[in-house]
């Protein structure tokens, strides 16, 4: 019987390959040029029909594409589709599955780089991370939540960072969906809004009571950041 650290590395570099041939894929099929508003906006009568015709299968769809946009950190993508999400689906299940995926997707990422792509991101941020890594240990999961409320970090470069902390996956798993909830909750319902036009062409405007608290809290994100000094 071969022994199992003989046979770990070659499941290790299977998984590596397929995560490469996915990123190859996604750019060869011209994925990152059909996620744009233009192409949203140029569909956007027969994305609304889909999703109403066929809402479970457009949920899943979506949740698809959301997952391999995060766990392949294109930058920028996440806030996009969360839009996109609210803007097809309605702000309330925008805002499930935008949630749902972005922190699944978050969680993929951060296992994939922890358990996979260890050295290589170490390599890769020598020196850069080991700040995160002592901020982590003085402040604990309040330091994790206040770089998702802040953005001090991308979203998409936070994930491999805190894999190469000590944090457990559990810990990692619920901060991200509790710190991501506001900017979940702000660009979904822009979405939503934007998706809302009247028959005249007017945007309609946003209820402040909505928006409001959550500018608030993006304004109040320098104040965070300088509570638990991020550098």
């Amino acid at each position: 019987m071969v022994p199992i650290r003989q046979v770990m590395p070659y499941r290790k570099i299977l998984l590596l390959i397929l995560f490469l041939s996915l990123m190859v894929i996604f750019y060869r099929v011209g994925g990152d040029k059909y996620l744009s508003y233009e192409e949203v906006k140029s569909h956007g009568l027969q994305l609304h029909t889909f999703v109403e015709t066929r809402p479970f299968l457009s949920s899943v769809i979506y949740v698809s594409i959301y997952l391999l946009v995060a766990v392949l950190c294109f930058p920028g993508l996440t806030m996009f589709l969360t839009m996109v999400g609210g803007r097809l689906f309605g702000f309330w299940q925008g805002v499930f599955l935008a949630e749902v995926a972005s922190t699944l997707g978050a969680f993929m990422a951060f296992l994939v780089v922890r358990y996979l792509l260890r050295a290589v991101v170490a390599r890769h941020f020598e020196g850069k991370w080991e700040g995160v890594k002592g901020k982590l240990k003085r402040h604990g999961v309040r330091y994790i939540l206040v770089l998702r409320l802040t953005t001090a970090f991308p979203y998409f470069l936070l994930n491999p960072l805190l894999a190469l902390t000590s944090i457990s996956p559990l810990t990692f798993l619920w901060t991200t969906a509790l710190g991501i909830f506001p900017s979940t909750l702000f660009y979904a319902y822009l979405g939503y809004r934007i998706g809302l036009v009247k028959v005249e062409g007017v945007l309609r405007f946003v209820p402040l009571l909505v928006m409001i608290p959550l500018a608030a809290l993006l304004l109040a994100a320098p104040w965070l950041k300088g509570r638990v000094k991020l550098m």
